[in-house]
C-alpha cells in the first residue's frame, strides 16, 4: 500500500507529518464556535480537514491485471483550495496551456491593490475580484493597442494571500512580448527589451480603471458592503475616492522571460498555489494551540524564517482565502482568450515563422508516475469504485471476477 500512496514526511518526529488536514482536524471545531466564519468558508474547511480520512470520505478501489489483488486508496477532498490535491490539477493545466506558447519573450506583471482596499475587498469579493481582472487586463490591452496597435495575449492569476496569509489581493500577469495586427499579417514587438511598458503610466491607468468601476458600483443602492458605515454618505465617498485617486498605485514588472521553458516553470509555480502549502507548515501544538509555519521575508533578502501564530488565528487567515462559489481565479485575455485562442495563436505563428522565429520543441510536463501494485509490484493498477464513508461500495461498471484457473 506505500507504493499506493505518496510518503509522507515526518517533521514531527512523531510518525505525523503536519498538514493543513492535520490543522484543520485538531483545531476547527474549537475555533469555528469563536469565529465569525460564513457558511462557504466553514463548509470548505471542514471538507479539507477530511481529505484522505477513510472514515469521512472512504475509499478509491483499484484492480491489477495481473494479480487478484483490489487496493484502497483513501479518497481526496479534490478542493480547489486544499494544498493536498492541487498537484494533479496543475499538471492537467498545464499540459493544456504548453500547446499556446509561443516563440517569443513573456513579460511577468503583478497589479496590487493598496492596502485602503482590502476591507472592501473581503466584504465584496464577488464584485470586486472581476473588477480587479477587468481593470488590469483593459490597462494592459489598452496599452497593446496604443503602442503595439495589435492585440496582446495574457493569463491573469489571481493570489489573495502575503508571506504570513495576511490579505493581499493582487494578480500575477504573463503577457506576449508583443501584439497581433487586426488581420492577423503582422507581429509588433516592443522596441525595448528590458520592459514591456512603462510601469508608472500602467499604474495611472489601472487605478483609473478600478477606480471608475469601482464608483459605479458604488451608485447602486445596495451593490456593495462598506466597511466604513460613514462611505453611505456620498459626501464621505467623494472624499474617500479623492484620497484614493491621489494615492500610487502599484504595478511591478519583473524581468521578462527567458523562453518558453522558464515560462512553463513559473507556471507551474504559480498557477495552482493555495494561501499556504503543506511543505511550509513546520509544526501544530496540541496544547498551547498554536500553528508555526515558515514565510519569506523579501525585505531582507528572502531569508526563510518560522512564524508562529495561534491555532484560531491561523484558520481565520486561511479562510480570508477561501473564494466564492464560481469565482474563476486564472483567466485568459486577448489573443490567448478561450473563445479565440485557437485561431489566433495559429495566426501568430505563421507571421513569426515567416520573421524566422520558429518554435522550439518544449518539454512536456512528465506524466505521473503509474501506481504499482503493492502485492505483485506491476503497473496497471485501474480504478474500478469507490467505498463511501458509509462503507457501500460504487462500481463504475460490473467488475469481472478474476480467473484463477
Amino acid at each position: 500500500m506505500d507504493r499506493l500512496c505518496a510518503p509522507a514526511e515526518d517533521r514531527n518526529g512523531d510518525g505525523t507529518s503536519p498538514s493543513m488536514g492535520t490543522v484543520l482536524r485538531a483545531f476547527l471545531s474549537s475555533a469555528a464556535s469563536s469565529l465569525s466564519l460564513g457558511a462557504r468558508p466553514l463548509r470548505v474547511l471542514r471538507l479539507l480537514a477530511d481529505c484522505g480520512v477513510p472514515e469521512r470520505l472512504g475509499f478509491h478501489i483499484y484492480q491489477c491485471p495481473h494479480c487478484p489483488g483490489r487496493h484502497a486508496v483513501p479518497r481526496s477532498c479534490g478542493d480547489r483550495h486544499c494544498p493536498r490535491c492541487l498537484a494533479s490539477k496543475s499538471r492537467q493545466w498545464l499540459a493544456q496551456q504548453t500547446r499556446s506558447l509561443l516563440p517569443i519573450t513573456y513579460y511577468h506583471g503583478v497589479f496590487t491593490l493598496p492596502a485602503e482596499l482590502h476591507a472592501l475587498i473581503l466584504l465584496n469579493p464577488v464584485q470586486l475580484h472581476p473588477l480587479l481582472f477587468h481593470s488590469a487586463s483593459q490597462s494592459l490591452l489598452a496599452f497593446g493597442r496604443q503602442r503595439l496597435h495589435g492585440d496582446l495575449g495574457l493569463t491573469a492569476v489571481l493570489h489573495t494571500w502575503g508571506q504570513q496569509l495576511n490579505f493581499h489581493p493582487h494578480l500575477h500577469c504573463i503577457v506576449t512580448g508583443g501584439a497581433l495586427s487586426d488581420d492577423g499579417q503582422h507581429w509588433r514587438s516592443p522596441k525595448q527589451r528590458k520592459f514591456l511598458f512603462p510601469v508608472k503610466a500602467l499604474g495611472v491607468l489601472f487605478r483609473g480603471k478600478f477606480l471608475d468601476g469601482l464608483k459605479k458600483l458604488s451608485q447602486t443602492p445596495g451593490a456593495l458592503t462598506w466597511p466604513d458605515a460613514r462611505l453611505a454618505d456620498p459626501a464621505w465617498r467623494r472624499d474617500w475616492f479623492s484620497q484614493r485617486y491621489a494615492q500610487k498605485w502599484n504595478v511591478y514588472a519583473k524581468r521578462p522571460f527567458g523562453g518558453a521553458q522558464q515560462v512553463l516553470s513559473y507556471l507551474a509555480n504559480y498557477t495552482h498555489r493555495v494561501a499556504l502549502s503543506n511543505r511550509r507548515l513546520l509544526a501544530i501544538d496540541p496544547s498551547q494551540k498554536t500553528v508555526t509555519f515558515t514565510w519569506r521575508d523579501y525585505r531582507h533578502g528572502g531569508r526563510v524564517q518560522p512564524l508562529t501564530l495561534s491555532a484560531q488565528e491561523f484558520i481565520r487567515r486561511f479562510s480570508w482565502h477561501i473564494l466564492p462559489p464560481g469565482l474563476v481565479r486564472i483567466r485568459h485575455f486577448g489573443l490567448l482568450a478561450n473563445n479565440r485562442r485557437e485561431r489566433d495563436v495559429q495566426r501568430a505563428r505563421l507571421v513569426l515563422a515567416r520573421m524566422g522565429r520558429r518554435a522550439a520543441p518544449v518539454p512536456q510536463p512528465k506524466p505521473p508516475a503509474p501506481m504499482l501494485c503493492p502485492h505483485c509490484g506491476q503497473a496497471g493498477l485501474h480504478w474500478i469504485g469507490y467505498l463511501d464513508a458509509r462503507g457501500q461500495t460504487h462500481f463504475k461498471t460490473t467488475v469481472p471476477r478474476f480467473d484463477s484457473s
